[in-house]
């Protein structure tokens, strides 16, 4: 989102990348700011109310407010879009002249707030206009690119940006078309629109079958039942391959994952909604993989994901195999608050591994107990005894990712300390297991001690101990840990 000297500014273009076509529109005012793109069948939103308060609205219609890593992100972008950085020079690292793949010439400068993560400015040697914008996502970095800049009225826009996470077979082309300067804009583009929630008047309780520390449950679609995988970690609702094809769905364009590698997938389907239990979760989109070997010897047929928590209070209690959800807030869940964020559609929280603290996963689809990523030990060698066990490979989407086996000796989440944990240390440089953010994630292992309630909509997860809650404080470490299966 960028400032503009006009008092009202519309941008409307086109968009094109990963198979896909589409089109986004964005406005500014005094009102609000608010960007909408539409590639292939999903659309998601950015808005930002007068108050400063950011939401995003993603393809199944989840609303959340954006309050952690993504608001940090955006408040860099806000010092940078407001031209602070030559006036604040304290938060400024130049880091030299460079020469972009494309050969422009540019000085590259650091900047970060203080409210803010860094990013790297590429100015231009000749024009000084913004060539190349860069920040640390996930497991590499994103960039988006600026050309073809034009005044519209005293708004200065690139008229053609590239977004690219460093896999250019998905990168993602913008072309500005229309520019209106000055035009009205009513107020309802500003409202905020209802969040998608389960549709069902009391709260519905499932069974959930386990399957080596991996728990599914059935989900119901146009009559046919299937096997879904409960999964806290993943970001949207998967099919199978076999499943979309026998319910006649035709995915379009390529679906980039990160799994224990980043894997292109099918693509993307128009699914209207699908049941668990009595409740039907209404969607417009679900995601096409081929799952085959992602968990071994058993294949499922789906995974429960992301929007089924953003739409529901969930509550699973794993000593007990079952599941009960409602709509959001209305479970008056027991345990502990957890805070969470949501703003990259999963559950990431604040935990502790001997001692050292980090931001986690609350991972329901990974078996395991504990999984610690490569940037988080590189950035604390000293954590775990120098002397680890032998490769252990762990399966996800995207094949095996190898990983050493050691013990934690206390990992703390919320209230409640665990002890003796069992860890895998990643090694992947790529994929899901070398986040830069988070310092891992918290797996069904652990979580079976608790009854968690994830109420995804108000950024809120409960814990309380389950009536078979031990924290591992006499556990032996002798105990046999086989590799684990964490899909994502």
């Amino acid at each position: 989102m960028q400032a503009h000297p006009a008092n009202t500014l519309q941008v409307i273009g086109t968009i094109v990348g990963a198979g896909l076509q589409g089109h986004f529109h964005t406005w500014f005012s005094a009102q609000g700011q608010r960007y909408d793109q539409t590639i292939g069948m999903r659309t998601q939103s950015m808005l930002r109310k007068a108050d400063g308060r950011l939401f995003a609205l993603d393809e199944n219609d989840n609303l959340r407010e954006i309050k952690g890593l993504i608001l940090q992100r955006q408040h860099t972008q806000d010092f940078i879009d407001d031209e602070k950085f030559p006036s604040q020079p304290q938060y400024d690292k130049f880091k030299g002249e460079q020469t972009l793949p494309d050969g422009r010439r540019t000085f590259a400068i650091v900047v970060q707030p203080p409210d803010g993560l860094p990013e790297e400015i590429d100015l231009d040697q000749k024009t000084f206009m913004i060539d190349r914008l860069s920040y640390d996502d996930a497991d590499g970095t994103s960039t988006t690119d600026f050309y073809d800049y034009k005044v519209f009225g005293g708004s200065l826009v690139a008229l053609r940006e590239i977004d690219s996470n460093g896999d250019h077979d998905f990168d993602l082309t913008r072309v500005s078309e229309h520019i209106l300067v000055d035009r009205q804009i009513p107020a309802v583009v500003f409202d905020l629109p209802k969040n998608n929630e389960v549709q069902t008047q009391a709260p519905v309780t499932v069974k959930l079958t386990d399957r080596a520390g991996h728990y599914f449950t059935t989900v119901n679609i146009h009559g046919h039942d299937y096997t879904f995988l409960v999964d806290t970690g993943a970001q949207g609702i998967v099919l199978d391959a076999h499943v979309a094809q026998q319910l006649g769905l035709h995915p379009e364009g390529r679906l980039e994952v990160s799994g224990a590698t980043r894997v292109g997938g099918l693509g993307i389907a128009a699914l209207d909604g699908l049941h668990v239990g009595s409740a039907l979760l209404p969607l417009k989109s679900v995601s096409v993989l081929d799952l085959h070997n992602v968990m071994g010897a058993f294949q499922p047929d789906g995974v429960l994901g992301y929007p089924f928590f953003a739409s529901a209070e969930v509550q699973i209690d794993a000593a007990h195999e079952t599941m009960t959800f409602a709509r959001p807030g209305a479970l008056h869940a027991p345990g502990s608050p957890i805070a969470i964020d949501v703003d990259r559609q999963m559950i990431e929280t604040q935990g502790k591994v001997n001692g050292v603290g980090g931001r986690f996963i609350l991972d329901t689809g990974n078996s395991g107990e504990l999984l610690l990523y490569g940037p988080f030990m590189s950035a604390h060698p000293n954590l775990l005894p120098a002397e680890m066990h032998p490769f252990a490979n762990s399966f996800g989407v995207g094949g095996a990712a190898q990983a050493l086996t050691a013990y934690v000796d206390e990992l703390d989440l919320s209230s409640y300390r665990f002890f003796n944990r069992f860890s895998n240390v990643m090694l992947s440089k790529q994929g899901a297991f070398a986040d830069r953010f988070d310092a891992g994630n918290i797996g069904m292992g652990v979580l079976r001690n608790l009854i968690m309630t994830y109420d995804v909509a108000n950024a809120q997860a409960y814990a309380a101990q389950s009536s078979q809650f031990d924290d591992g404080r006499y556990r032996s470490r002798t105990e046999n840990n086989e590799s684990l299966t964490i899909p994502h």
